[in-house]
């Protein structure tokens, strides 16, 4: 099944990332993957969110937070009709590394009977998108701090 990881160092220290990470309301400014979310961040709460990936329309998905400690971890799972079918996990594991700096370790992780599809189709659309989030972030928590 198709999992995107990455891990980047952000000069910015871990409350910064968590700030732009979380503040909803702005991600229209900054990210390109994610160009709307909506609702809480609270464990069990449910968002809206707006996944634009490269050459795609735009797909609107519902998810469930699962983790959500500030400065450290956001986590949410959302689906497809049901998660046997396409379930995507999202996990943005926030570490300080030294003053001022962050390491911040993105995982998006697609499983279910579809997502081998998933992979052939759209694989080098997702991870373009995925890095493109990267990014935006990184700079986005460098800008602020």
């Amino acid at each position: 099944m198709p999992v995107y990881r990455t891990t980047f160092a952000v000069d910015a220290p871990a409350a910064r990332v968590w700030e732009a990470l979380t503040a909803l309301d702005r991600y229209p400014e900054w990210n390109p993957q994610i160009p709307r979310i909506r609702g809480s961040l609270r464990p069990g709460e449910r968002i809206d969110l707006q996944l634009a990936l490269p050459g795609r329309p735009p797909m609107n998905l519902t998810a469930t937070i699962e983790e959500s400690r500030p400065d450290a971890l956001l986590t949410w799972r959302g689906h497809v009709l049901a998660g046997w079918l396409f379930e995507g996990y999202r996990r943005f594991e926030i570490e300080p590394v030294a003053p001022g700096r962050s390491r911040v370790t993105h995982v998006e992780d697609v499983h279910g009977v579809l997502a081998p599809l998933f992979g052939l189709a759209l694989g080098g659309r997702v991870q373009t998108s995925h890095d493109a989030l990267n990014a935006a972030l990184k700079a986005r928590a460098e800008a602020s701090s």
